[in-house]
């Protein structure tokens, strides 16, 4: 039997060492994943759900007044815009169960073909009227950006939510630009592109003490009748990272606020290539 000696013994230890500190790492690594997992279904719970649930029971309540004047053309149009709005509650139920399903993996989704222009203009129609959004917000897709692959609920919510403040922080007249485009992702060896998203807006702007803590939960414009809790940019930003992309915020208060996001396209499967 073979009797180690010091420096063997040492080394030994030190590859112990070495292969527990890299396990902690990991874990390091899989709970923050995990924290950034929950805190994106907490707020989808609490923050997206509401939205389809509040428009339904508007539809519903504006078919019941409608049938009961024997407008009929009016209750149908009503059911079949709560009819869409169940498809969007269905949509996010069956993110939040995936969503729940990311593991110490890359936290990327395979994703399927999405057609961008289509996705911001369904978002855009599904604003309130009064907010005038299909008159006030511009659309500008590039051509090798028309179709990408991702998770078509993920971008809904990002849009909506930025998009939203753009329009509520903006005189009711007051353009809101969309400009969306596709660059080569440079960071690593990871070969698929990057979304970029720009939203613009030329609304109240965001003071410097209020910017610094934009994505922070519940942080509202002091002064600004608006109704929600200030969650939107904190889940956007909460999505964005957890796909490894980024956001960024650019604004002075009485000169508008600009947007900046960007995400990796979705890891390609067994599925067919993407047609630009």
């Amino acid at each position: 039997m073979k009797v180690q000696t010091g420096s063997e013994k040492s080394g030994a230890l030190s590859s112990l060492l070495n292969e527990a500190r890299a396990e902690a790492d990991d874990l390091r690594q899989r709970l923050q994943k995990y924290e950034k997992t929950l805190l994106s279904t907490r707020l989808i719970m609490g923050h997206e759900l509401k939205r389809p649930t509040t428009a339904i029971t508007g539809y519903l309540d504006l078919a019941v007044e409608d049938a009961t004047t024997h407008n009929t053309e009016g209750m149908l149009e009503a059911i079949a815009k709560a009819q869409y709005e169940c498809g969007i509650l269905n949509e996010l139920t069956s993110f939040f169960l995936e969503l729940l399903k990311v593991d110490g993996g890359s936290g990327k989704s395979h994703g399927e073909p999405v057609d961008v222009r289509e996705s911001v203009e369904e978002v855009v129609d599904g604003f309130p009227k009064n907010l005038n959004a299909r008159r006030r917000v511009d659309i500008k897709v590039s051509r090798d950006a028309e179709e990408v692959r991702l998770d078509r609920t993920e971008l809904r919510i990002i849009l909506a939510n930025i998009l939203e403040n753009a329009l509520i922080y903006s005189d009711v007249e007051a353009p809101v630009s969309v400009v969306i485009e596709k660059t080569p992702d440079k960071r690593g060896m990871d070969p698929n592109d990057l979304l970029k998203i720009r939203v613009v807006d030329q609304g109240v702007g965001i003071p410097d003490d209020c910017l610094k803590r934009i994505f922070e939960p519940f942080v509202r414009l002091q002064g600004r009748l608006v109704e929600g809790a200030g969650l939107g940019l904190t889940l956007v930003r909460s999505l964005v990272e957890l796909r490894g992309g980024s956001i960024y915020i650019r604004s002075s208060e009485g000169h508008g606020t600009t947007v900046y996001v960007t995400i990796p396209e979705a890891v390609k499967g067994n599925e067919s290539s993407v047609v630009s």
